[in-house]
């Protein structure tokens, strides 16, 4: 989501992040792994009232070695994105982009795994915003924030 995040300031449309615990959250910052504003909900009532899934043991270990699991976890490490296991594994999010009052949702999107993410041109068309989400020339990959790729080698900058 952090790849918008230039094409969203041009638009003056903020981009806000809500984790559901402290645990990991200075390690996130730290590696510019959002580049968004930042909020924790420890009740994770925000979570419950969008109505975002939480995994059962059985399904967080069935997703884990999905075929879509397990290619995102290779598009992680060849994105060199680290990532720990710890904290709260079985909570899935989502997206909501909402208009400039509040007032109404423009775009709702529910993981039904962890690896679900939501397609960054469906933000961008949900805004208006024209164009597709930017991309690193070499790759044709969407950029990611602190990330260079040189062929088959990324390391983070």
């Amino acid at each position: 989501m952090s790849t918008l995040k230039p094409q969203l300031d041009a638009h003056q449309v903020r981009l806000v992040g809500i984790g559901l615990e402290e645990l990991g959250v200075e390690e996130f910052v730290e590696g510019n792994f959002f580049s968004g504003e930042l909020y924790i909900d420890l009740k994770k009532e925000c979570y419950q009232n969008l109505g975002f899934k939480r995994l059962g043991f059985f399904s967080a270990i069935g997703s884990v070695f999905s075929k879509k699991g397990r290619e995102a976890s290779s598009q992680a490490k060849a994105d060199a994105l680290g990532g720990n296991l710890k904290g709260d594994g079985f909570q899935n999010g989502g997206a909501l982009v909402v208009s400039s009052g509040g007032d109404k949702v423009l775009l709702s999107f529910k993981q039904e795994n962890p690896a679900d993410h939501v397609e960054l041109s469906e933000v961008l068309k949900s805004l208006g915003i024209e164009g597709a989400p930017e991309e690193d020339a070499a790759s044709g990959q969407a950029k990611t924030s602190g990330v260079t790729c040189d062929g088959d080698v990324c390391k983070r900058t």
